[in-house]
């Protein structure tokens, strides 16, 4: 027992490698950019304050979502969706999952939960021992169920999820920033530094590295950017985008798409003031989310934009009690 406990623990160490690896790109580069660039190859005074001022102003907000992204913990499921222990002791001693079925389903009758696995079963987590709410799945490396889970980044060594999917498309946003500040005011210098054949020193060679590396991470970062603002007004997550959600009617794609305008509130607020900084502004609880009216009148109950649809919630058939269950 003691050994697999060492073993989790380095891996968890080791876990932290690329997020260190970002750490030192991003301290060297502003070692470059402000000692290199700024302090010896600018010669004009206006210029280095106008650039240093705005370089400071993106490797702050930079840094201020980069830390947020990787420092604010995804959140789980609250109380009601997790197994009391009188539950879990009637969920333990059936036998086979068809047996077992109906007391998902009588649980999840209380519960907000409109999703199901792809059989149709009530999406149960047996590590954390809860019905998972909609969007809501297990990440093993994390260890526990994550709201609105989007992906587990590698970079961050974070879950993004309903908490922190705001930091991490601000951290994004101020990546490529950061990246295009550095490309577009360094260039020019670099150019006329190639034409006259000076890169002999410590200097110029810092600089044009830093050129190279702030364009393909800018090149890269402007992809990414692009695809998580085509989930963002879609109102998709990238697990959602890999595996279409399931309900009791069938899969549906575009289940969560209430509008454009409505999916970005979602995740940045109604609070314009908040948007463009690192803090918590979401609606909602992450524990259920408004459907579109797209979803068919015999499924659960749906949202048009702002407006939600007169429709019933749905209640499962004998013969949907005995489907078998498919966790994922």
């Amino acid at each position: 027992m003691l050994l697999p406990a060492c073993l989790r623990r380095c891996a968890r160490l080791l876990f932290w490698i690329p997020v260190l690896v970002v750490i030192v790109v991003v301290m060297w580069s502003y070692y470059a950019y402000v000692v290199h660039f700024c302090w010896i190859l600018l010669s004009s005074a206006i210029q280095r304050v106008v650039f240093l001022c705005l370089f400071h102003l993106c490797f702050g907000m930079f840094s201020w979502s980069f830390w947020k992204a990787v420092s604010t913990p995804p959140s789980s499921p609250s109380v009601e969706f997790q197994f009391s222990t009188s539950d879990s002791l009637l969920y333990e001693l059936e036998r086979d999952d068809v047996e077992k079925s109906p007391i998902l389903l009588e649980i999840s009758q209380k519960l907000p939960v409109h999703t199901r696995t792809a059989t149709g079963a009530i999406r149960f987590c047996h590590h954390c021992q809860l019905i998972k709410p909609d969007r809501c799945h297990h990440c093993s490396v994390c260890q526990t169920c994550v709201l609105k889970m989007d992906h587990h980044c590698l970079w961050l060594n974070n879950c993004m999820g309903f908490s922190n999917y705001k930091f991490f498309m601000l951290f994004l946003l101020y990546s490529l920033l950061y990246c295009l500040l550095i490309v577009s005011t360094v260039t020019p210098t670099v150019i006329q530094l190639w034409r006259g054949r000076l890169f002999d020193s410590c200097v110029e060679l810092h600089v044009l590295f830093l050129t190279l590396v702030s364009a393909i991470f800018a090149i890269t970062l402007c992809f990414l950017l692009i695809f998580h603002i085509w989930l963002l007004t879609s109102n998709k997550t990238t697990l959602e985008w890999l595996s279409v959600p399931f309900f009791v009617n069938g899969p549906g794609s575009k289940a969560f798409d209430v509008g454009v305008q409505a999916n970005f509130l979602q995740v940045f607020g109604k609070k314009k003031r908040l948007w463009l900084f690192p803090v918590f502004s979401s609606e909602g609880d992450g524990h259920s989310f408004p459907l579109s009216c797209q979803m068919s009148s015999h499924g659960p109950p749906v949202m048009n934009g702002h407006e939600r649809c007169a429709t019933q919630r749905t209640v499962a058939s004998p013969k949907e009690s005995a489907v078998i269950i498919a966790v994922d």
